[in-house]
């Protein structure tokens, strides 16, 4: 379960930098960029429609599609007339690689060859799940500037394509079957014949793209080209949910709905099982690998990788099937042989699927064994490690009380891991260079200065673009890696974004921590009203996620969007807070696995103290106008928090919510619920069972859900407003809206902009409403429901 998730495809075609000025030499650059935080100088305040279902004053950033051909520090970009131009860090100089005019209109994504001789394409896609889509394919000769298709009758429906790393071949897939295609000769290789329905080769399957993977793909180019490893997934015996489309994209309601038969594995039911084969380019032959690490039905494979710089080592993580044990096998490709390497207990919580094994190769010392990085929370903080591919004693190459959030660049010339980490606070992300040959640590940015930073680095590890995330204006900046003093020139200033919100009064937000009286503390973001006077009294909202090992709370820039709206609108003047509860991520393995095997007890407990705490040390608050809005798993936390009946929140916006975790996927579910066999209990509990909080709230509450949704499905609804209206909540008390086909987005034929009227439209009835009086109730609403049949 992850919430809206950004798409960066086709990102290179949609942003554009200025670069000018030849790279000066190390320690010859500009002095870094320094943060501006955004005054209160300004008479305007944001509106509705500048803010709402998106922000639409936001500072720019630049993608940069380092290319992997000629020299390093190349890269590609775009100019306005969208021309993919080459550009030379070093020299300053640019070409033009690709004139736009040969690039076809419904552009998808791109992809370079190795050697820059050839893009491969995809264009005029249809969305199929949350990253994967059908697409046509074309190869473009980019000296001559003529294309072909991929494959000549193909309609929109090829699934992936992806470039080897050498050579030219492409590896597809269509109809869930494997192909090849030889560019040199155009003869295209079928590899697969089963796949179909229920038998995917290559592409995963909903649940793996959903919970495990998040990729268009399951098939990886060993280095050399001359072998692929790909996954395959059977559906087989996996139960069928179905879903009604009402109008089905038509303007006119067709008599009966489309519906999508989707397997999903719910809880305790039968998970797809999954096949690792091993193919030889050459031969067009595949050899499936044996896997026994677990038993086929309770086997999760997370992530495959080639650990050598040829084709003579493979690795693979296998996970149980409530992912709290994992192995990590090495596969000999020659003779498939098989050996553990790695081996854990993670039965006090769960085991996250990093996938971050990058191959280094040996060390540069007398030993000639080869290594891997990865990472992993077997201290208790997620770190970085060298692991011997052969098995044996890693190197740990940080350590401490605070977590690597993400492995930036693994340069095995320089014997260098760049890392994002929070060395200074949970909330930020300073970033750092450690060698495995000194085991010398040296930051890139001045992580004195509470900021959240992260890195994009050039091909051959010489250069990168440092982006100031947060939390005042975001700002990037091109670095040489052999000077980290000094940037050889601005990317991104965003000046004319600073100009704009000049004339802005914005919301403060601060962050702060609440210390509990057991030990623990909750990270606060707090967002003040502009013209904020501690002496009036303010409305609050709450907006919490709250999910295993997610992160609400961060030192990122803040969206000028809906939120800041509410905060700014001054018939509403919201106060608004994040508050990132016990289970949230990037604070240890002890604070994200305090949920396990209860998810939804110590959640809404955690909000409840955070909320009661704020109302006691700040008299602006208006404890009679305390709210809570949350989506998806934030939609579940805001209805357990009603369901907790504690007073406090007086109204509450769930949407798209989960309310029993029985009808939530297996894989992300028994992650940290463990199966119902083994944890009934805790799957009653956790549910949403209990009517009496939500006939007691004060300003009643809103649940707002898609009936296309095929992550949360409608079903979660359903079952919750049933047990609602049969324990009696009156009308007045509880708004259902059902948004005709959305998915879990909401956006489906104005759907987004109806719901978040709907939601301004809520807020404002509450700041209106009497809290003294009982308010207008026609007398039948005062009478016992009468349930007889």
């Amino acid at each position: 379960m992850v919430f809206f998730k950004s798409s960066f495809a086709a990102a290179a075609l949609l942003c554009v930098a200025t670069l000018t000025g030849a790279a000066k030499p190390p320690g010859h650059g500009p002095k870094p960029h320094k943060p501006h935080k955004p005054g209160k100088g300004g008479g305007r305040l944001l509106t509705y429609n500048e803010t709402t279902p998106s922000a639409k004053i936001r500072p720019s950033s630049q993608f940069i599609d380092w290319s992997s051909a000629g020299e390093d520090g190349q890269y590609i970009t775009t100019n306005a007339a969208g021309d993919l131009i080459l550009e030379d860090i070093v020299t300053g100089n640019s070409t033009t690689f690709l004139p736009g005019s040969q690039l076809p209109e419904n552009l998808q994504e791109y992809w370079i060859s190795a050697d820059a001789t050839r893009v491969l394409i995809a264009a005029n896609a249809t969305k199929q799940y949350r990253y994967t889509y059908f697409a046509d394919y074309f190869i473009l000769d980019v000296a001559s500037g003529e294309s072909v298709p991929l494959v000549d009758d193909q309609a929109g429906d090829i699934q992936f394509a992806g470039l080897a790393p050498t050579g030219d071949v492409v590896a597809f897939v269509r109809g869930n079957n494997l192909y090849l295609r030889d560019h040199a000769t155009g003869e295209i290789k079928q590899i697969t014949e089963d796949g179909g329905p229920d038998l995917f080769h290559g592409v995963p399957d909903w649940v793996y793209e959903e919970e495990i993977f998040g990729t268009t793909s399951t098939l990886w180019f060993s280095p050399d080209a001359k072998f692929i490893a790909f996954l395959s997934f059977n559906e087989t015996g996996v139960d069928t949910f179905t879903i009604p489309y009402y109008m089905a994209g038509q303007k006119l309601a067709p008599p009966y709905p489309e519906e999508l038969e989707l397997r999903y594995p719910k809880v305790g039911s039968k998970n797809p099982t999954v096949q690792l084969s091993i193919l030889d380019v050459a031969s067009g032959s595949f050899e499936v690998v044996p896997v026994d690490a677990f038993p086929p039905e309770e086997l999760i494979i997370g992530e495959v990788a080639w650990v050598t710089d040829a084709h003579d080592a493979l690795i693979y993580r296998a996970f149980n099937r409530v992912q709290d044990r994992d192995a990590h096998v090495v596969v000999d490709p020659a003779s498939l042989t098989s050996k553990v390497v790695r081996e854990r207990d993670g039965t006090d919580g769960w085991l996250e699927n990093t996938a971050a094994i990058s191959y280094v190769g040996a060390l540069g010392s007398d030993d000639d064994a080869k290594y891997y990085v990865d990472l992993s929370d077997e201290s208790g903080w997620a770190h970085i490690y060298l692991y011997p591919v052969a098995g044996g004693d890693p190197i740990q190459l940080t350590s401490g009380e605070w977590e690597v959030a993400g492995i930036l660049k693994v340069d095995a010339e320089r014997g260098t891991v760049s890392y994002s980490a929070t060395t200074h606070h949970s909330t930020e992300r300073h970033l750092y260079r450690v060698s495995w040959r000194d085991e010398e640590i040296t930051p890139l940015v001045d992580d004195k200065v509470a900021a959240y930073w992260s890195a994009s680095f050039s091909t051959g590890g010489g250069y990168y673009i440092l982006s100031y995330l947060g939390p005042d204006v975001p700002f990037q900046e091109l670095y040489s890696s052999n000077d980290t003093s000094s940037p050889l020139r601005t990317i991104q200033d965003n000046a004319a974004f600073i100009e704009t919100i000049a004339e802005y009064n914005l919301p403060e937000v601060t962050y702060f921590e609440l210390e509990h009286p057991d030990g623990y503390s909750l990270n606060v973001q707090q967002q003040l009203p502009p013209n904020f006077d501690p002496k009036k009294k303010y409305p609050v909202l709450f907006t919490p996620y709250g999910g295993p090992n997610s992160q609400e709370v961060s030192k990122r820039w803040t969206p000028l969007d809906w939120e800041f709206y509410v905060s700014s609108d001054p018939e509403l003047q919201y106060v608004v807070y994040k508050v990132d509860n016990r289970g949230t991520g990037f604070r240890g393995r002890a604070y994200r696995s305090a949920v396990a095997g209860h998810l939804g007890k110590l959640e809404p407990l955690d909000q409840i103290w955070a909320a009661e705490q704020l109302i006691a040390k700040n008299k602006f608050i208006d404890a009679d106008r305390f709210g809570m809005w949350g989506w998806s798993y934030g939609g579940y936390l805001t209805a357990k928090t009603l369901e907790a009946d504690s007073g406090v929140f007086s109204f509450g916006l769930i949407t798209a919510p989960v309310s029993d975790w029985r009808f939530y996927d297996s894989m992300y579910t028994e992650r940290y619920m463990k199966t119902l066999q083994d944890n009934e209990q805790g799957y009653l509990d956790t549910a949403v069972h209990n009517v009496a909080g939500f006939k007691n709230v004060a300003g009643g509450f809103s649940v707002l859900h898609g009936t296309g949704d095929d992550n949360v499905h409608y079903q979660h609804t359903a079952a919750l407003v049933d047990l609602l209206v049969g324990g009696g909540v009156t009308p007045e008390k509880m708004k259902l809206f059902a948004f005709t086909d959305s998915d879990h987005s909401i956006n489906y034929n104005g759907a987004s902009a109806f719901l978040y009227k709907y939601l301004t439209a809520r807020l404002f009835d509450e700041v209106k409403r009497d809290v003294k009086g009982k308010g207008l109730v026609h007398q039948w609403s005062k009478k016992s429901a009468d349930t007889s049949e």
